[in-house]
């Protein structure tokens, strides 16, 4: 069913959420395209961390994956993904079900690394962050033009109003808890 009001729906007139003025997006579109401008931003952060020795940086990075990270993967996996099950979407959303688990599997990887405060002069250590960061950075950017080229805007097509409000819904729901 394709969804009435030309355009993604940004700006005046959409009619999702009117009145509501917290800041956050009220298309759970833009909702999760923000959430991948805040990880683009946390991923260079990661990389700049690791090349740098900074293990704070990089623990931020890790407290973010697991926070944040998980929650959106949550909203996609369980809110938009199921609104999404028709035969031009099954083969990516498929994918990228597989790179959310190969995402995880990076985020412990790199947890493991910095699990022993590795000493800034431990080179051995310190090669191994930098290379899971610059792997971890490489997956997200890969998965997020994926997701924004080809399934953000099947969501734009095919979702209609009442399918956006409850994903947006279950969204709130999970950061409320």
């Amino acid at each position: 069913m394709a969804r009435d009001g030309g355009g993604s729906g940004r700006g005046g007139g959409s009619g999702r959420g009117e009145g509501r003025n917290d800041g956050r997006p009220q298309d759970p579109i833009d909702q999760l395209e923000r959430s991948h401008r805040r990880l683009r931003e946390v991923c260079d952060a990661l990389t700049a961390g690791a090349r740098d020795r900074d293990l704070e940086a990089v623990a931020e990075a890790c407290a973010f994956f697991s926070r944040q990270v998980r929650r959106h993967e949550q909203d996609e996996e369980l809110s938009l993904f199921p609104r999404l099950e028709v035969a031009e979407a099954r083969e990516t959303i498929e994918r990228l079900r597989q790179e959310h688990r190969a995402h995880e599997a990076l985020h412990e990887r790199l947890e493991r690394a910095i699990s022993g405060k590795p000493a800034r002069d431990d080179a051995g250590a310190w090669s191994e962050i930098e290379t899971l960061g610059a792997d971890i950075a490489r997956a997200y950017r890969e998965h997020i033009e994926l997701e924004e080229s080809t399934l953000f805007p099947l969501a734009r097509r095919t979702l209609a109003e009442p399918a956006l409000g409850e994903i947006l819904a279950e969204m709130a729901a999970r950061r409320d808890r």
